[in-house]
């Protein structure tokens, strides 16, 4: 492939040699070059070649095309250029940006114990033993509330690249408020990486696991939520966003205002854009980059950050998982099957967890017992 678009390539600048200058031969000779160059260790491989393949395609129907134009072939190749240079730089400063910083943190940081921890930037670790947290940033952001009972100071660096980070384990939530206003719940099993004080150009922060937004309207600073497969980008409203690294599909939930979301958002070549509307859901499948938004009671998806859960025909399979990751317990299903039977009701967080599988258990006529910190669920079998 790659040869073959060279060939190509040196026969149009062979058989369109009368038209352009030596100096317009350089320019898309180094065309090459560029894609070559830009963003090399970044840009990956397959989309190098395709976006190589779009130029070169382009480049040669030029011929054709001018028959027909009165533009001068130049002015057609220079557009073609001028468009690959503006792409090319612009995914070398995407990779390079605040979310790619933030991703990287995520990454760097790896859960070390039962309890909710605070990482400041300048790697202070603060432990909040509370099952339910909460922190304040002041408005200045130099001073942390921590649970209302101490107050944490950090010093502020000029660097954008200063982030602290949020660690919920299994078993624990986190209440957190910016210094911007912003309200976030974050549930168990989750990282939420901010910056340590906001720019003036943009709000951006980076989840992995599920949180609730409320976001403080800013219209002249917009708010954005990075996951690893989509960024939502927002104004003022409220949503809530699943991102667990071990769920197959990202998932966002509208419940007020509107939301924007970006898919496959590391290819700038096959990204895409779809707002969102109050009471809707999408779901986003990043292995066959598949958007779905549907129409939702949002109280089913949300209601978690009130210490319940509102369940309406949800699969078992789901539903075990949630409990999993709210009580820091294995929840097993002792026949396969069972994961697809629906159960619908209310269940009330506060309660232990044999309360709560006691509720699920007699739902739906099953059995379960209990070794160490693993429940497992099984058919109800009567012997006559």
């Amino acid at each position: 492939m790659k040869n073959r678009r060279k060939d190509k390539l040196d026969k149009f600048l062979s058989e369109e040699s009368n038209d352009l200058t030596p100096e317009q031969r350089k320019i898309i000779e180094n065309t090459g070059r560029l894609i070559k160059s830009v963003g090399n260790e970044k840009l990956p491989a397959e989309e190098k070649a395709d976006l190589w393949n779009r130029i070169s395609e382009n480049l040669l129907s030029e011929k054709q095309e001018t028959a027909r134009s009165v533009r001068p072939i130049w002015l057609r190749i220079a557009a073609t250029i001028a468009i690959l240079f503006a792409v090319g730089i612009g995914y070398y400063a995407l990779r390079e940006n605040t979310e790619s910083a933030m991703e990287r943190t995520a990454a760097a940081i790896v859960d070390s114990g039962a309890a909710t921890q605070l990482i400041l930037a300048d790697k202070r670790k603060i432990q909040l033993t509370k099952k339910n947290s909460s922190l304040v940033y002041k408005q200045t952001g130099e001073a942390i509330q921590i649970d209302s009972v101490a107050v944490v100071n950090q010093a502020l660096s000029d660097l954008e690249s200063s982030y602290n980070t949020l660690l919920v384990p299994y078993g624990k939530r986190a209440f957190l408020t910016l210094q911007d206003g912003t309200e976030i719940w974050v549930n168990s099993g989750s990282k939420l990486v901010y910056p340590s004080r906001f720019t003036e150009k943009a709000r951006e922060v980076y989840l992995e696991g599920q949180a609730y937004f409320s976001v403080r309207h800013r219209n002249e600073i917009p708010f954005y939520v990075h996951t690893k497969n989509i960024k939502v980008e927002v104004l003022g409203t409220e949503f809530d966003v699943s991102a667990y690294n071990d769920d197959s599909q990202t998932h966002a939930v509208l419940a007020k205002g509107s939301i924007e979301l970006t898919t496959n958002k590391k290819s700038f070549l096959g990204s895409s854009k779809r707002k969102m509307v109050p009471g809707t859901r999408a779901s986003y499948d990043p292995a066959n980059k598949v958007l779905n938004v549907t129409e939702v009671d949002i109280e089913e998806y949300t209601s978690w950050k009130r210490g319940y859960l509102i369940l309406k025909e949800a699969p078992l399979n789901d539903i075990l998982k949630r409990l999993s990751r709210y009580y820091n317990v294995e929840l097993l299903l002792g026949d396969k099957q069972l994961g697809s039977v629906k159960f619908k009701g209310h269940l009330d967080l506060r309660n232990t967890l044999p309360e709560i599988i006691d509720i699920i258990a007699a739902s739906n006529s099953l059995n379960y017992h209990q070794t160490e910190r693993r429940f497992i669920l099984e058919k109800n079998t009567i012997k006559e």
